[in-house]
């Protein structure tokens, strides 16, 4: 008889204290894609991403001219190598500049988020999208802040 009571106890204790934490925390969900369309650095990239594609097209687009205009294979050929070379240290430094920016964004989302989910003390952040119910969406706090820091440091 004590050692039932002295389990349910136990049982009751891990039962109680788990619910304490999940009302006092919890989970929040963030929607990644939302931020990535409503975050104006974000989109600011997004619009300089189309821009430098159009470059690279018309860049193909002028070197396969030329090279339909070669008089000869030979000339053909050296226009070849030559515009392929220039189109693959273009594509490569823009790559990098790219994966640079992007990087920064995303440092500034995480950083953001983590701030944001230690002030409102939740224990759990998920993807909005891996979720199907529940959670709370801290989505267009995040949006809001980052938009804020973004305008404060353009100002500076």
């Amino acid at each position: 008889m004590f050692k039932k009571f002295i389990v349910s106890l136990a049982v009751m204790s891990v039962i109680l204290s788990y619910s304490t934490k999940s009302f006092a925390a919890g989970t929040a969900v963030v929607d990644l894609d939302k931020i990535r369309g409503n975050y104006t650095a974000s989109q600011e990239l997004s619009a300089d991403l189309n821009v430098k594609e159009a470059e690279l097209k018309k860049f193909v687009d002028d070197a396969q001219k030329q090279i339909q205009n070669a008089k000869t294979p030979l000339e053909k050929q050296n226009l070849e190598e030559k515009l392929g070379a220039q189109f693959n240290i273009k594509r490569n430094a823009y790559a990098k500049d790219q994966t640079q920016k992007w990087s920064v964004i995303e440092n500034a989302v995480v950083k953001t988020i983590k701030e944001i989910s230690n002030s409102k003390k939740f224990d759990l952040i998920l993807n909005k999208q891996v979720v199907i119910d529940g959670g709370y969406d801290i989505t267009d706090e995040v949006i809001t802040k980052l938009n804020t820091q973004a305008k404060a440091s353009s100002k500076k």
